[in-house]
């Protein structure tokens, strides 16, 4: 039984004492009401006055009771309230001593990483990995040649301004060839010497609108689709077309430039409109300034892309080595298909005009799985500089971020100027790791 109904209960008894004690005193005196005189009966009457004050006082003791357990309710329920808010304080308490307790066991005593200013700051990178088996006309090698780690860093400087590295550790074993035409014994280069490190990208960007960015510094070179696309998480195979080789350097064009880009795009109704204009050094001519840049129209709908290149400089500082570049790729990307087409022309000042285009379809049989072929032809203009390169791949993605790639690729060099034509066959296996 509970405060208030002990309480009750004493008020209810004293209420029937009180009625019950004034019934008893006023018992007698009525019954003698018809004999007793006028003066017995006042008598009476006093009694019964002093009965009803009795009842009065009572029940204001009931009302002063009734008043008191209020009070102890109410108290009782403040208590009932800050005992539940202390409960929840303590789960709280407990989870945040768990959360600590976490982060601690993760980090130990290692220092977390912050931005020095940057309001915010994205790091990334990729590892690429390749083994490869060349056969070739007099011989056959093969070789783990490739390991290449490039950490990405991306930091934003402020509402307008972004910066971006890519880092690059490179230990390359590329493949050559050691006799006098240098098409028919492969061989792979001594990778013993000391690792090679490149920055590879590194760049400053001011954004006005989607139409207005102005990036300077080291950045990719805008031409094509390819050499955009640049990363080996995004290719298919990452041997890059013939004329992009060698890497780094330049044989149509350069895979990186040192300078400024203004680049763009805007949505015309369902189509995109793209545009960048450069003006920077390539490689091997630091202190000439080359200009260039590449238009494209995208139909979003039919999922096709067409852009125009076009580029003119000099390639050496130390000798007159003009040229200009005018090239044009297509882009087909609906569905399961992708299918990438670039052509370039050159003319040289000195030097023989340069031919190069590659054809590259490619279905993705599955989620995972992606099959392509690519078609590479290159003509550097100089004896036995005609080459052409066949390339058939099987490629899968078990998770988004590992790649790995089967790839068989039949290099031919034409008969040229009294050399005659060699074949080499290269089977190589690959993966690229990004995060």
């Amino acid at each position: 039984m509970n405060v208030k109904t002990k309480c009750g209960a004493v008020g209810r008894r004293l209420l029937h004492s009180a009625a019950i004690a004034a019934l008893l005193m006023a018992t007698p005196q009525l019954a003698m009401a018809d004999a007793a005189s006028d003066e017995q009966m006042a008598q009476m009457q006093a009694k019964l006055a002093e009965a009803m004050a009795a009842i009065q006082s009572l029940s204001g003791t009931v009302a002063a009771l009734q008043s008191e357990l209020g009070a102890q309710k109410a108290a009782s329920a403040t208590t009932s309230s800050n005992g539940d808010m202390m409960a929840e304080l303590d789960e709280r308490v407990e989870e945040l001593e768990d959360t600590v307790d976490t982060i601690d066991s993760r980090v130990g005593s290692r220092a977390v990483a912050n931005a020095f200013d940057a309001t915010k700051l994205d790091i990334g990178g990729f590892v690429d990995i390749a083994t490869t088996l060349a056969i070739g006309e007099d011989k056959t090698e093969a070789a783990f040649n490739r390991e290449v780690f490039e950490l990405l860093v991306k930091a934003k400087l402020g509402n307008a301004w972004d910066l971006f590295v890519a880092q690059a550790f490179i230990r390359n074993a590329p493949l050559r060839f050691s006799d006098p035409a240098g098409r028919r014994s492969p061989f792979f280069a001594n990778n013993n010497s000391p690792v090679v490190t490149d920055t590879v990208i590194a760049w400053a960007q001011y954004s006005k609108s989607d139409m207005l960015n102005v990036q300077f510094g080291r950045f990719i070179t805008p031409h094509g689709i390819i050499n955009i696309e640049h990363f080996p998480a995004n290719l298919l195979d990452p041997e890059q077309p013939q004329f992009l080789r060698p890497f780094p350097g330049q044989t149509i064009f350069a895979n990186f430039s040192d300078g400024v880009n203004v680049h763009g795009s805007k949505f015309i109704g369902n189509n995109k409109f793209s545009y960048n204009a450069y003006a920077a050094a390539w490689a091997g001519n630091s202190s000439n300034v080359n200009v260039g840049g590449r238009l494209a129209y995208s139909f979003e709908e039919s999922g096709l892309t067409f852009g125009l290149n076009g580029t003119y400089g000099d390639r050496s500082s130390t000798r007159d080595a003009n040229f200009a570049v005018l090239g044009a790729d297509v882009l087909f990307q609906k569905g399961r298909w992708t299918w990438k087409n670039e052509v370039y022309i050159t003319d040289e000042e000195n030097a023989p005009s340069k031919y190069a285009f590659y054809t590259m379809p490619a279905y993705k049989l599955t989620d995972k799985w992606t099959a392509f072929y690519r078609f590479d032809y290159l003509d550097t203009g100089l004896p036995g500089g005609e080459s052409i390169e066949n390339a058939l791949g099987l490629t899968v993605r078990p998770i988004f971020n590992v790649h790995l790639r089967g790839i068989y690729r039949w290099r031919r060099a034409t008969r040229d100027a009294g050399i005659p034509a060699a074949d080499t066959h290269v089977f190589q296996l690959s993966t690229t790791f990004n995060f």
